[in-house]
């Protein structure tokens, strides 16, 4: 079948907001992160380690972008990035815990994150499960190749401790599942099999359950008295008093005082309390606006996108980012209990940042084709 020729420029708009994001997150990150850098003698270190950390951030989210996605979604390719997350998925957990958890692996001199790089894997496996399912997906035998290799992946990450990840690619998962035709009953089914799932590995770990009832608790306290905040709640007391100190302006960039040893973790599961006391709430604003950009365009290239392949992959690739940031921002601002979750492109770590790159330069990668004529899907399933 004739194919017409792709177009030749990506949206331009989500690669504006992309940059702009990592740009933000370089300086924000920074300015988080400076006293404690200052206070160990190491500020020069850490300016320069952010910097690696975007070059490399932008250098794979162009390769990402000019590798036909329908390349990408061949076995001869996904199996190998399956196989290869799996082993580095199984690797971290004999490596030394961190904060009571196996997600880290050290490299030389990096430290590296594979339940990150799992997420773009995740994108990719899922897309080509689902284009080789077709119509299948709504019976139980065609529903099961996907729902396996996402739990699989979702497994081993949750083998780390980890259990905001595995939940976020739960939700993308049933997300696509549902997209490709899956009935409403087995939808609900999965939905009520997850939630159960989830209800069972906060009640294992005590910390969890603690969270949860201490975030239940606070919905009785009053937020105007945060001196009337349970212990429990130290981190949402801090991101309130940071929120609240930045007023409508903010204090200005570095003049955060939270950040000295108050907030904790303040340039990653607390950027955006960060963001809200040194840019205020306009600071705030622009980066919601700026992921809901993110997400209107996601969308738009998802429903433009000329097969099945590619529309799978700019949904699964959106839902990541866009979900991310929103529990990101719903724990900083009490709507969720806490938990760990990098705010993507704004927060430190190399890792976060590369992968969430790689989810971009997926998403771009579709929007460099139009849906002006249907797509021969077999293509995808050639070795």
């Amino acid at each position: 079948m004739t194919r017409h020729a792709p177009q030749r420029m990506p949206d331009a708009t989500l690669a504006l907001v992309v940059v702009g994001l990592a740009l933000a997150g370089v300086v924000f990150a920074g300015s988080a992160r400076a006293f404690r850098d200052a206070a160990g003698g190491s500020l020069p270190v850490g300016v320069v380690r952010s910097l690696v950390h975007l070059a490399a951030g932008m250098l794979v989210m162009g390769l990402a972008m000019i590798v036909d996605y329908r390349r990408l979604v061949r076995r001869t390719v996904v199996w190998p990035l399956l196989l290869g997350t799996c082993a580095a998925l199984v690797a971290v957990l004999f490596m030394p815990e961190v904060a009571n958890t196996h997600r880290f692996m050290r490299i030389g001199g990096f430290s590296i994150q594979p339940s990150e790089f799992a997420k773009p894997v995740l994108v990719l496996v899922l897309a080509a499960a689902l284009v080789r399912a077709g119509g299948e997906i709504r019976t139980r035998a065609g529903l099961s190749r996907p729902l396996l290799l996402g739990g699989l992946l979702a497994g081993l990450v949750l083998a780390g401790r980890d259990l905001g990840t595995p939940a976020l690619m739960f939700g993308a998962t049933l997300a696509l599942v549902f997209a490709a035709g899956a009935r409403w009953r087995d939808i609900g089914g999965l939905v009520g099999a997850g939630s159960a799932l989830f209800a069972l590995f906060t009640w294992l770990e005590s910390y969890r359950l603690e969270r949860v009832r201490d975030y239940l608790a606070g919905l009785s306290w009053d937020v105007a008295d945060l001196r009337s905040f349970p212990e429990g709640l130290y981190q949402l007391k801090q991101a309130y008093l940071a929120l609240g100190a930045g007023g409508l302006w903010g204090r200005g960039l570095g003049s955060s005082t939270q950040k000295a040893f108050f907030l904790p973790e303040p340039d990653n599961d607390f950027i955006f309390a960060v963001i809200g006391e040194e840019a205020g709430l306009l600071g705030t604003l622009a980066v919601l606006a700026g992921f809901l950009l993110l997400a209107w365009r996601g969308f738009a290239i998802a429903r433009h996108a000329p097969d099945a392949a590619g529309r799978f992959v700019a949904l699964g690739a959106t839902l990541l980012l866009a979900g991310q940031a929103l529990c990101h921002m719903a724990v900083v601002t009490g709507l969720l209990p806490t938990k760990g979750l990098p705010l993507p492109f704004l927060s430190t770590g190399g890792s976060s940042l590369v992968a969430s790159c790689a989810l971009a330069g997926l998403l771009l990668n579709v929007s460099l084709h139009t849906r002006r004529q249907p797509a021969d899907e077999q293509e995808t399933l050639d070795a």
